[in-house]
């Protein structure tokens, strides 16, 4: 048994390192081109940029922490704020250095939520990260639906070195990343309307046998999901938080960014249509933190859209060295955590509760 667990946290890390080493070699390859107009515009950077895009970075998290907090009170799980701002920062952190991207870092949120829970909540408590997660993507593709049919004629134009794009192929790639987003916004709004699925025999079938196998889980999942739709105005007011607040928020820290290079007037609309699509790749689980995959994406819609390569490379790679600021303080909150004494406390309870029922049998 312990052979088979050594060998699968070795195949974890395994593939960690070559996504890892994926990430490294496309941030290598479009920052080793160019070079030299990279350095310039680094010459040139107004670093007094840094301190509003800091800000609005800090606020997007501040806000994914809150958004986090109001989801979880609607289920009455007894979480605080700082807490909860406390395991966000964490899980930043640990999606850049767990397996998984993004997805790595929740998953570690989930394992503390749950150890930190009361017994009888875990189930709930690790359903909020997926509706937090839910509700994030919502915001994010209903966006890149609305954006990217406005600015075609930058998508259109987009070109990558070494690949010949015809129309016919930009046409299609357009039309899959829409396709992805339709189903993306398809398949979050679906988990409300689960009812209207148990009601089909198959799917019925298959949430039974899941629940026989899960000890009830999914009938708790379900019943989880009902308490949103049934507190629709938190849950929606929380979608349409997330996309000034935090889609748009980062956004604006890009944009800071790119004021310190004095590049003109960009243009807002490629701004934020080069930030959606590159947040979306960035959400793929190859991508260590979206490292990689995003920094390709935001440049070469930029490019595209008319801004010079130095500037657009510069812009992403300051870009991405907030990003990994702002996580690596994850580290800190991981070491510092006020929720610690939180897990004490429910554990001693617990134990309590065990104890005088012990004594009444």
């Amino acid at each position: 048994m312990q052979t088979r667990s050594a060998v699968a946290k070795g195949k974890k890390i395994f593939w960690f390192l070559v996504k890892l080493g994926i990430a490294g070699a496309i941030v290598a390859i479009l920052f080793g081109r160019n070079h030299r107009e990279i350095v310039e515009s680094f010459r040139e950077f107004n670093f007094w940029w840094l301190l509003p895009a800091a800000f609005c970075y800090a606020l997007h998290m501040v806000i994914c922490s809150w958004r986090w907090y109001r989801l979880i009170q609607v289920l009455k799980l007894e979480l605080s704020f700082r807490e909860a701002f406390s395991l966000t920062m964490q899980a930043y952190f640990f999606s850049l250095v767990f397996p998984g991207g993004a997805i790595g870092g929740d998953l570690v949120k989930i394992g503390v939520l749950a150890r930190r829970a009361r017994e009888g909540t875990k189930v709930e408590a690790a359903f909020t990260i997926l509706m937090d997660r839910i509700v994030g993507m919502i915001a994010l593709f209903g966006m890149a639906l609305v954006l990217v049919p406005l600015d075609l004629p930058t998508l259109l134009n987009v070109s990558i070195t070494g690949i010949e794009l015809t129309p016919e192929l930009r046409w299609l790639l357009i039309a899959g990343l829409l396709a992805l987003c339709l189903a993306g916004l398809g398949a979050s709004m679906l988990i409300f309307f689960h009812r209207a699925l148990e009601k089909i025999p198959p799917v019925r079938w298959l949430m039974q046998l899941g629940d026989r196998l899960t000890d009830g889980m999914v009938t708790r999942m379900t019943a989880a999901t009902d308490l949103y739709r049934k507190d629709w105005r938190v849950t929606l007011g929380m979608t349409l938080l997330s996309v000034p607040g935090v889609h748009l928020m980062v956004t604006a820290a890009f944009g800071f960014l790119l004021a310190g290079l004095d590049v003109g007037n960009p243009g807002i609309l490629l701004v934020v249509v080069a930030m959606t699509v590159a947040n979306i790749v960035g959400l793929l689980p190859i991508f260590p933190g979206g490292l990689g995959g995003r920094d390709f994406v935001c440049i070469t819609i930029l490019v595209a859209g008319g801004m010079a390569v130095g500037p657009a490379k510069t812009a992403q790679l300051l870009y991405t060295a907030l990003i990994l600021f702002f996580n690596l303080l994850g580290m800190i909150y991981f070491l510092l955590d006020p929720g610690r004494r939180q897990e004490s406390r429910i554990l001693e309870q617990e134990l309590a509760g065990e104890s005088s029922i012990a004594a009444e049998s």
